[in-house]
């Protein structure tokens, strides 16, 4: 762990948690609101602290009892799913914004990534345990009508926690063997931090197992392609470099090309191709090959 980067979190802890203690006591419902500032300040202490920990420490062992502290800071007020899922939300807000002026490296980076991403699995597991042992606490005292709230309380928890990882699943991008040594990668939809790291873990996969030469990766299906998305890319191409293969990068449009001339991302190191036609000759040629006409 990169000890500029620690003494960097160390200094920033504090409004950090000023900033998180604040968003969380003014989401208007939520048990944060009707606990109050010191309550929600708490939350937020807890939850940044283990960060910090975890991240001088490289493992995740902080989190739990982290977790464990939150659900015990708003025990004394009825809690949802959507009080903990509010957290997971706002935090990562409050920790990437805080990050834009931070010295931090790549593999950092990763890892606060995959922290916050565990942080939402965790939460959602929490909740369902807590519903569970109250269930069977007051089950023997409920009458059926409150019976029937508190089951379909713990039937929407299932419900949501079942969407996050069917969303999570269904966020991985196919990977295509489309010639030897020639994968094509389709992106669709939104690319946030979550899916690209999840992109670059099966993308790395992906080629060592085809033994790949060259990957073409097509963002023509991604609505917004902001600095980050781009960063993304940008880490993921020598990623796959690493391992031998070459990067190709179709589907950009005039709009996003200039966002991205605008953001001032580099993609120098990136070859890139107006349409995926011209990404598949491209990486023919560079096999050797080439495309002709019946």
């Amino acid at each position: 762990m990169n000890d500029i980067f620690l003494t960097w979190w160390d200094q920033a802890e504090a409004s950090m948690t000023e900033e998180l203690g604040r968003r969380l006591s003014s989401r208007a419902g939520s048990a944060y609101r009707a606990l109050g500032d010191g309550v929600a300040t708490r939350v937020a202490a807890h939850m940044l602290g283990a960060l910090r920990r975890d991240l001088g420490a490289g493992q995740q062992s902080a989190m739990r009892t982290a977790v464990a502290a939150v659900v015990q800071e708003i025990a004394a007020q009825p809690s949802t799913f959507a009080d903990l899922k509010i957290l997971a939300t706002m935090m990562r807000a409050v920790v990437l914004a805080a990050l834009q002026a931070a010295p931090i490296d790549e593999a950092t980076r990763a890892q606060i990534d995959e922290w916050l991403f565990q942080l939402v699995l965790m939460l959602a597991q929490r909740f369902v345990v807590e519903r569970e042992r109250a269930f069977q606490e007051q089950s023997a005292q409920l009458e059926v009508g409150q019976l029937e709230r508190q089951l379909g309380e713990l039937s929407a928890a299932y419900e949501e926690k079942t969407r996050l990882l069917d969303l999570i699943r269904h966020s991985s991008t196919p990977i295509a063997p489309v010639y030897d040594g020639i994968l094509v990668v389709p992106l669709v939809g939104m690319f946030d931090s979550v899916r690209a790291q999840l992109l670059t873990e099966r993308l790395l996969a992906g080629v060592a197992e085809a033994r790949a030469q060259v990957v073409i990766l097509d963002v023509s299906g991604v609505p917004v392609f902001d600095s980050e998305a781009a960063y993304h890319i940008v880490r993921t191409s020598a990623a796959v470099r690493l391992l031998g293969a070459g990067l190709i990068l179709v589907g950009l449009s005039p709009t996003l090309a200039r966002t991205i001339v605008q953001l001032g991302v580099d993609l120098a190191g990136l070859t890139t191709l107006g349409t995926l036609q011209a990404g598949l000759a491209h990486a023919l040629a560079l096999r050797g090959l080439r495309i002709v006409a019946s």
